[in-house]
């Protein structure tokens, strides 16, 4: 009895002074969760898009802003002039800006893919050669002129005394009127291949070429060699025809298309400058649906920017014709079948649900002050995952001592035969045929005796 109360006492002295000790240290602080920002990895350039996109539906301002006016001195033989040059921004592309003061021949330029779309190119120096460099133009763009010398003016001593000499020189254009366009010029080295053989180019056109694909709401250069026409054109006008498809281009074996009056498809025999599109039935409808101003014949080039209103809320895409007018033809006498190209004008692809709908509900959820971060696991449901398959395995284990301790006697079960040993059906996998004669021999080893000749 002595000893039960020793140990009583010792358990409650033991009690206390750890009670004492517990509540001598310090108690720690609520850990407090706290969502974990998130490194996201974004792409520029999308950003960009995305930016421009947001602005534009905002009725915003492009941010492309050009860079400030400055002036330059324009010396030309018979005088010298000061003029203010007012950089503009198209596309993406500054035309206009001031040139750097110093250069290395590695300055960015301007180049055009296939639907007219600029893409900046940037040289490369590489073992002293460079890559990608600046486009030149030769002569395309200068006056060829003869000039003759006779025996006085050129004093040469292995000239006659009645001898005339001559020689062709190249006359440079205006330094001045193209030195600040970035964008790549048009020469017939540019001319691309048209039509069902491709042995016909796209003449007086470079961009873009033929048969490719406008989106709506985007600007699109179109070139054309300003040598082409005669000297005494001075400006020039680019059109925009509807194309009205044949059946076998949209997919039907057979469709007879009907004229309406007042809007009649105009044709031509001439198949010289048609398109691929033309060759293969498509024809013209009505008149041009898009015509620009009077552009300079030496600008050689004139941005367009497509327009959802051109294709219609029923269509997904119209084929369009560009084609492009001389100032010395009228428009009576103009045809705009003989020198064209044709491009798709289209929407574009569309999801049907909102761009990124979900990442931004998903925003919306971690960026809410009130969320609360959920950690740790479902103890119900995990408890419920494992206790099946463990009372399964239970079960079977009960049933094998089960069987065990009583000493079930299980002889009269009888392992069951399958067909597959008692019929002869040739397509049962795994069994081999049992043939009544042997198999022919297929090594030297086989044969009994060696045959000698």
């Amino acid at each position: 009895m002595r000893l039960l109360t020793l140990l009583t006492v010792a358990a409650v002295l033991i009690s206390e002074t750890s009670a004492a000790v517990v509540s001598a240290v310090e108690t720690p602080p609520p850990v407090v969760l706290e969502k974990r920002a998130k490194e996201v990895i974004i792409n520029k350039e999308y950003q960009k898009q995305q930016e421009a996109k947001a602005a534009k539906q905002a009725g915003a301002v492009s941010s492309s802003t050009p860079p400030a006016k400055w002036f330059r001195t324009v010396t030309r033989p018979d005088t010298t002039l000061v003029e203010i040059v007012s950089p503009t921004v198209i596309a993406g592309v500054t035309f206009g800006a001031k040139p750097p003061t110093t250069t290395n021949g590695l300055e960015p330029w301007i180049s055009l893919k296939k639907d007219g779309s600029p893409q900046t190119i940037k040289p490369e120096l590489k073992n002293g050669h460079f890559k990608k460099a600046s486009p030149t133009y030769g002569t395309w763009f200068a006056t060829a002129t003869t000039v003759t010398y006779n025996k006085e003016q050129l004093k040469a001593h292995n000239m006659a005394e009645d001898e005339i000499f001559e020689e062709v020189i190249h006359i440079d254009e205006d330094p001045y009127e193209h030195s600040l366009d970035p964008l790549i010029r048009c020469t017939p080295d540019h001319y691309a291949k048209k039509g069902m053989s491709k042995t016909r180019t796209t003449e007086p056109f470079c961009f873009p070429r033929d048969n490719q694909r406008w989106l709506k709401d985007k600007t699109y250069f179109v070139t054309w060699f300003s040598r082409f026409f005669d000297e005494d054109v001075e400006n020039v006008k680019i059109h925009l025809f509807y194309v009205q498809e044949s059946s076998h281009q949209k997919g039907f074996k057979k469709r007879d298309f009907e004229e309406e009056e007042g809007n009649k498809f105009m044709r031509t025999d001439n198949l010289t400058k048609r398109s691929d599109i033309i060759e293969k039935g498509g024809k013209t409808q009505g008149l041009a649906f898009y015509s620009s101003d009077w552009i300079k014949k030496t600008k050689g080039w004139e941005p367009i920017t497509v327009d959802e209103n051109w294709i219609g809320p029923n269509e997904w895409y119209r084929k369009a014709l560009i084609s492009i007018q001389p100032d010395n033809v009228s428009d009576e006498d103009f045809d705009h079948m003989a020198y064209s190209i044709v491009v798709e004008v289209g929407k574009g692809v569309t999801v049907s649900k909102g761009h990124l709908e979900d990442l931004k509900k998903l925003d919306a959820k971690y960026n809410d002050p009130d969320y609360e971060v959920e950690e740790g696991i479902d103890f119900e449901k995990y408890m419920i995952m494992m206790s099946m398959p463990t009372c399964v395995a239970i079960a079977a284990l009960f049933m094998y001592f089960f069987v065990y301790v009583n000493k079930i006697d299980l002889s009269h079960l009888k392992k069951r035969k399958f067909a597959g040993k008692n019929t002869k059906h040739k397509k049962i996998p795994f069994i081999r045929k049992k043939h009544d004669y042997t198999s022919l021999p297929q090594f030297k080893e086989d044969v009994a005796g060696e045959k000698n000749d």
